[in-house]
Order: C-alpha cells, then structure tokens, then sequence
C-alpha cells in the first residue's frame, strides 16, 4: 500500500515537472521575426524598410500581448519589415550583450523598450539577487547600472547603424500610482529621457500616455504589487499556456486596465505602444 502511495505522488510530481517545463518552452519560444529568422533569409526584400524593436518580454510578446505584431498587421502592407529583438527578463545590460545580432540587421528603424526588469530588480534584496542569478549581471542592479548600460545601447547603435532611433518611457509596473513600484518606473523613465535628450534621438512617451489613461480612469486597481506579484505573473502565464486564457481575461481578473500581472501589458498597453511607434515611423 505504502509502495503504491509513493509511486502515484512520483507520478504526479513528475507530471508537474513535464507541465512547468513544457509551460517554459512555450513562454520563451522566440518570436517568428526574430533577428535570427531576419538573418537565416536569404534575400529580403530590398524595398522594404527594416524596423527592428529591443527589448525585454513585453517586446519579446510571449507572455505579453504583442505590440510588434501589431505594429506588423498595420504597416508591413506599407514597406516595412519588422523584427522583434525581445527577450524575456532582459535588463538593459543583457541587451548590450547581444546587440550584434541586432546591428547585422542593418535596420531603417530601432525602438528601445527597456528598463522595466532593471527597475523592479531594485525594489528589493530578493528581486536584485533573483535577477542577478537568472540574468548573469556582473553588479546590482541600481539606477546607475541601469543608465551606464542604457547609455551604452544606444552609444552602439548610433555608432554602428545608420538608422532612426526612439526609446519609449516605461509601462508602470502595477497601476497603483502612489506606490514605489509605480515611482520607481517613473524615476527611470527620467533617466531614458534625459539619454535621449543628450544623445539627440526620439523619446516616446509611453508612461506618461498610460498615467494619463489610468487618472481619466480613476482607477483602484484591487491587487498590489505587495500581494506577491511573482506569483501572479507565474499563474498567469500558466494560464495562458495550458487553459488558453487571453491576456485581457488574465487582466481583467486581476482587476488591472493595462497591465495583466504588474509587468506585461494587455491589448490596451500594446495598443498604445504600438501607436506612438507607428506614429513615429510616419512622421
């Protein structure tokens, strides 16, 4: 009977297994334009302008509604081409890292949407050593590492492309707009607008169009980041990957108008970052 216990409690602990690492296959699975599916083709289209968007999952869109996507569906029918350079728990450091990739691109076009796991890895001791791990940073993670790295990013793409570039303010993290969360995502989107302004590229506004939304709004959202947002990020993503929840259903649970889990974005936050991207593409 014992023997029989044991082996049905290793069975389903094995299954878990198979089910937790078969859900993190599928949340990092690159995306299909990725710069290495730009660079395995052969021959592109000499015609079309190549816009190329950095950064972290919320541009990586595998556990975030996909602003690239959108951006594709409204204007590849208009010459341009493009490709999506995020990857999932990126910092601005890991960025610089594998900007070659990005620069054999060639791009018309890069936008930079970085800085949101660079500015949640210093709310706390844990997040810094949990990011520290899982991402190989080389120091803590703080407001100056974030703008040495940032300044070096886009010191490189000026440097090495000939392209037009833009760098976005950060999405908050939580839609509690008081919070040090919320403030910290503000304090480093200063930092970004400041680089952009001394580096003379564009700065789009992206988290002061959503802190605009969210005050029209009046909005109280009914979770906050203290109530763990690790695990309302995981559950989540489970969601997502193995019930075929919708990002905006997950949002809407969750009670929040942009976001669906304190980092990701839902439609209305890709809609929006998708927007001021396209309107600066055609200005």
């Amino acid at each position: 009977m014992i023997i029989k216990i044991i082996g049905g409690a290793a069975f389903i602990i094995i299954i878990l297994i198979v089910i937790y690492t078969y859900t993190l296959i599928l949340a990092q699975k690159l995306p299909f334009n990725s710069p290495a599916d730009f660079l395995k083709k052969s021959a592109q289209d000499n015609n079309q302008k190549t816009v190329v968007c950095v950064g972290n999952s919320i541009t990586h869109g595998r556990v975030s509604y996909n602003y690239v996507n959108i951006l594709s569906d409204l204007l590849s029918d208009h010459g341009y081409h493009f490709t999506n350079a995020g990857i999932n728990g990126n910092l601005a450091y890991n960025v610089v890292k594998r900007l070659d990739a990005i620069i054999k691109c060639d791009p018309d076009y890069v936008t930079v949407l970085i800085g949101t796991n660079d500015a949640n890895a210093s709310l706390s001791k844990k997040n810094s050593s949990r990011y520290m791990k899982d991402m190989a940073l080389p120091e803590i993670p703080n407001a100056e590492f974030f703008r040495k790295n940032v300044k070096e990013l886009i010191s490189q793409l000026k440097r090495r492309t000939n392209a037009k570039i833009a760098i976005l303010s950060l999405p908050p993290i939580g839609e509690e707009i008081k919070h040090i969360a919320w403030q910290r995502t503000k304090e480093y989107s200063d930092i970004i607008q400041g680089i952009a302004e001394a580096d003379n590229i564009d700065y789009l506004p992206l988290h002061e169009t959503i802190t605009e939304y969210i005050l029209l709004e009046d909005h109280r959202p009914k979770l906050s980041y203290d109530n763990g947002f690790r695990w309302i990020m995981i559950k989540g993503i489970f969601s997502h990957f193995l019930l075929g929840t919708s990002f905006d259903k997950i949002s809407a649970n969750n009670g929040f108008l942009i976001l669906t889990d304190f980092l990701h974005l839902n439609s209305r936050g890709a809609k929006m970052t998708a927007d001021l991207i396209e309107k600066w593409i055609l200005k």
